[in-house]
């Protein structure tokens, strides 16, 4: 529970990147915003810390994803899901 609740920490207060569906683009949500979001549908989180911050502990239902070396099949082919993104970012 300690290490899940470090994760969510990471993800309430460092949320780096999001892509809307909507196409508004790249930008930040809220912990409220995500926690509305999670409850429509084609929505998809993606954890990108690394491989064995994701084993320990990752958002319940997060796939993990590299941020850069990824297969585009990975990710949903319906151009209008939403995507979130996160990880911890120390700097």
């Amino acid at each position: 529970m300690k290490t899940l609740s470090a994760v969510l920490f990471s993800f309430i207060v460092l949320v780096p990147f999001v892509a809307r569906g909507s196409g508004e683009g790249f930008g930040s949500l809220t912990p409220q915003e995500v926690s509305a979001k999670l409850k429509q549908k084609n929505v998809y989180v993606f954890d990108n810390n690394a491989p064995e911050v994701f084993k320990d502990a990752h958002l319940p239902g997060a796939k993990w994803l590299h941020p850069s070396e990824y297969d585009p099949k990975s990710l949903p082919a319906d151009k209008n899901a939403t995507l979130i993104f996160y990880c911890h970012n120390e700097h």
